[in-house]
């Protein structure tokens, strides 16, 4: 069983950077908070953190991962308030509740989501102000810039907007890996990266995780796209078809489930013999990455 311990230390972590909602501009502050406890998995920082555990050892620091582990489940947030917008997927569900546009108005979503897209990093930058071990800051400046370019036009932004550019148009399976790595890949692979970036891994390992994260970023799209079409919207939290209502080609479109299926499971194993080379037990990783790829909702 995946550690509930780190789940919930995690939970407590990502809440304790909070913004408080007594201010007049609150109602933005209490949007992006309650879509940041809607109901998520969490898997970014999980994955951030069980990382940084199994490389770091005894240099373990809590202060230091903290900030991170809340942003990147920021930058998450942001991405599906933007994507739950009319002008986007146009969806009023997620996790079984309404989307941030139907509860706040479009207007407050937009605001909601950039306001998270800078909190994430305001937060990393106070605690390296803090910071006054030279290795360390290093270290927390890289994992920043990772993170960094992992969320905007090289990354999940950059990824985006092929899709969107691409709606309802015939994509090719390379265009189609191009929007993957980008759109889901790329900030799945920096909560590899940033977590053994920051416990000091070395650059063949920061290599490894690298390319474990995008075979896990890839297979983890290609298990939504088949959701998608086979699974219950009950237990999806969210509306079923939405790709084929927003005239989207996805890998599932081009292959079928079966190849799809079997894509999943070569993606899931090669990232495991990529984990298989970093230092550390990866065990508690490797247990989340079967979570991710063989989920049903």
């Amino acid at each position: 069983m995946m550690n509930k311990d780190s789940l919930s230390k995690i939970e407590k972590l990502i809440e304790s950077f909070f913004y408080n909602e007594d201010e007049l501009n609150k109602n933005v502050i209490k949007a992006s908070n309650e879509a940041i406890r809607n109901g998520g998995k969490r898997l970014r920082p999980l994955i951030m953190f069980e990382t940084y555990k199994a490389i770091s050892g005894d240099e373990y620091s809590e202060e230091i991962i903290a900030p991170f582990l809340a942003a990147i489940e920021m930058i998450h947030t942001f991405s599906l308030i933007h994507d739950d917008l009319p002008a986007m997927d146009n969806d009023r569900l997620r996790r079984g509740k309404p989307t941030t546009w139907v509860s706040y108005g479009e207007d407050m979503a937009i605001l909601a989501g950039d306001m998270l897209s800078v909190q994430a990093f305001e937060i990393i930058s106070k605690k390296m102000q803090e910071t006054d071990d030279f290795n360390i800051l290093k270290r927390m400046s890289r994992a920043m810039y990772t993170l960094a370019r992992a969320t905007g036009a090289f990354g999940m932004i950059g990824g985006q907007c092929v899709d969107v550019e691409y709606s309802g148009k015939k994509m090719t399976e390379e265009v189609m890996k191009y929007t993957y790595a980008l759109k889901t890949g790329a900030l799945l692979a920096a909560s590899f990266v940033v977590g053994g970036i920051l416990a000091g891994a070395n650059e063949t390992e920061v290599g490894l995780l690298k390319k474990a994260g995008s075979y896990v970023g890839e297979a983890f799209q290609i298990r939504d796209d088949y959701l998608d079409i086979v699974a219950d919207e009950k237990e999806l939290g969210k509306p079923t078809h939405s790709d084929e209502k927003n005239l989207k080609i996805t890998y599932v479109n081009i292959v079928g489930t079966d190849e799809s299926l079997r894509r999943i499971v070569s993606l899931s194993e090669n990232a495991k013999k990529c984990l298989s080379e970093v230092r550390g037990d990866m065990s508690s990783v490797v247990e989340i990455i079967d979570m991710m790829v063989n989920r049903t909702s």
